[in-house]
């Protein structure tokens, strides 16, 4: 304290002053702290929110797989997958931030394995090797394996005139003409014998089996007894008999061929999954489909998304069959515009789609818990029958 002039000034001492000044910053900072936690959108990983509570953001991985996940630009999705997740995260409270991952879904299972995302969803198949390393939610889609593979013929002259070659065909070609040939004998030999009768010139083998051969095509096949009209009783019944046979015949042969040409338009070589060994095969990489195959030894080739499968079909020096989930390739051959392969047999290795977590993440009972409602209450069957009709909705 400093007296003079009659006036006494306190100086306070240095210290005290940036004391006092720091307190004051530090309520400040208090007071305002709550303020800044709220001011932007709370995560799974945020300050003092548990992964399940509402208002929280959740990074959902993804990968495109149509129908389940389709994107038509950038931050802008589409599926079934995708309607099922929005309506899950709805009823929870929670946003959804969506995570695109590109090339096999290995990588999207990495990613949420070692907690890049909070969930993936697409359509990922629950097997026991991957429940090992995560969790998943309840089966939200009941799949399989189906195989599909491209018609063997096209609409070409060739291709149309190959399917008499078939089995079936050429052995009613080949009866037909063994069967002419004994006819134009048996004609033949009873014209010699009436000539010898008549006492008139025989007829030569050669032109005779001909003569023979075009009577009993025209009464066999056509029903006309021509000039040669049978006299006799015994003649009359042979071409009666003929004529019926001739009958059954044609009836037959017209069956075979349009069966024949009809099955090459429309059907493959391959009719199912035991048809694969011998022909090559494509498949998705880190899928369930490429286990199978490596399961059962089948050769195979991989590519990155089934999008890259589908042109290797009608490609030379392609491949003549695609293993895959059997609701991806349904889609394709019935929404597809213009699509021309066919699926060869039916569903096999059942298998369930499902929703993958982090092992022993919160969110899972709370996604389980919400499948289970909205199976209840319909929903779950209003965005499965929006997709995929309502045939099969589990």
């Amino acid at each position: 304290m400093i007296s003079g002039g009659g006036r006494s000034v306190v100086v306070e001492p240095q210290e005290g002053l940036v004391l006092r000044t720091v307190r004051l910053l530090a309520v400040v900072l208090l007071a305002l702290l709550p303020l800044a936690v709220g001011a932007g959108p709370a995560t799974a990983a945020g300050r003092g929110a548990a992964p399940g509570d509402p208002g929280i953001t959740l990074r959902v991985g993804i990968k495109e797989l149509d129908p389940f996940v389709v994107r038509s630009s950038p931050g802008t999705y589409s599926g079934f997958s995708i309607e099922l997740w929005d309506e899950i995260a709805k009823r929870n409270g929670w946003l959804t931030e969506y995570a695109w991952h590109d090339g096999p879904v290995t990588g999207l299972l990495d990613d949420v394995q070692h907690g890049g995302v909070d969930v993936g969803i697409a359509g990922i198949s629950i097997t026991k090797d991957r429940e090992q390393t995560l969790d998943f939610s309840y089966p939200m889609f009941n799949a399989g394996l189906q195989v599909m593979a491209r018609p063997t013929a096209g609409s070409d002259f060739t291709s149309e005139l190959s399917g008499f070659v078939g089995a079936g065909v050429g052995r009613y070609l080949v009866a037909l003409v063994v069967v002419l040939v004994v006819a134009g004998n048996l004609v033949w030999l009873a014209g010699r014998r009436r000539a010898r009768l008549d006492d008139r010139p025989r007829q030569r083998y050669l032109p005779g089996v001909g003569l023979g051969m075009f009577k009993a095509a025209g009464v066999g096949l056509a029903g006309d007894f021509g000039v040669g009209d049978p006299v006799r009783p015994v003649a009359r019944f042979v071409a009666i008999v003929w004529a019926i046979v001739g009958v059954c015949f044609v009836s037959l042969f017209t069956a075979a061929v349009t069966t024949q040409l009809t099955v090459q338009s429309i059907q493959s070589s391959i009719t199912g999954v035991h048809d694969l060994v011998g022909h090559s095969v494509v498949t998705v990489a880190g899928t369930s489909a490429e286990r199978y195959l490596q399961q059962h030894e089948i050769p195979y080739r991989t590519v990155p998304r089934i999008q890259d499968a589908y042109p290797l079909l009608h490609q030379v020096g392609g491949v003549d069959a695609i293993v895959f989930d059997a609701p991806i390739l349904q889609h394709r051959t019935t929404v597809e515009p213009g699509s021309t392969e066919v699926l060869a047999g039916g569903i096999f290795a059942h298998e369930d789609y499902g929703i993958a977590f982090t092992t022993g993440s919160p969110l899972r009972k709370k996604v389980n818990t919400t499948l289970l409602e909205m199976r209840a209450d319909g929903s779950y069957d209003r965005i499965f029958e929006h997709y995929f009709g309502a045939a099969g909705a589990s």
